[in-house]
């Protein structure tokens, strides 16, 4: 069974699951956190991995394009 994680750039990792349908839901709304213009995930990085690979990624407003990477 596949391994889903989003970190969160500066708060770290803030989901690990095994669950698949859960992932993309929470991710969306890490992603929507990080677009606000304030708030603790406000403006940074958003991945979703699988197995450690990256399958989704949002680049936040405060770090430059390839910062997230």
């Amino acid at each position: 069974m596949a391994r889903y994680q989003i970190i969160v750039s500066n708060l770290g990792t803030v989901l690990d699951t095994e669950r698949g349908n859960a992932p993309i839901r929470e991710y969306l709304e890490w992603v929507q956190a990080a677009r606000e213009l304030h708030g603790r995930a406000a403006g940074e990085c958003v991945a979703l991995t699988e197995d450690g690979e990256p399958i989704r990624e949002h680049d936040g407003y405060a770090y430059a394009s390839d910062a997230c990477a």
